[in-house]
């Protein structure tokens, strides 16, 4: 980021950790401690929408 602090919210463009992998995503809603976010090449995986922990998310410069 480029010295700005993003929270995560809806329409924020995000990079979420899997395992070892970051993969970037658009955060469509939150559920608590956990954040929907629909990934933005789905060549990637099978699944459009991913549930993640917030401590797994963190936002990126952009909005979608």
């Amino acid at each position: 980021m480029s010295g700005t602090t993003h929270k995560v919210e809806p329409g924020v463009k995000v990079a979420v950790r899997r395992g070892v992998l970051e993969r970037v995503g658009v955060v469509m809603r939150i559920e608590g401690d956990y954040v929907v976010v629909r990934w933005t090449n789905t060549e990637w995986s099978d699944q459009l929408e991913f549930l993640a922990h917030r401590d797994d998310v963190t936002p990126l410069d952009g909005w979608v």
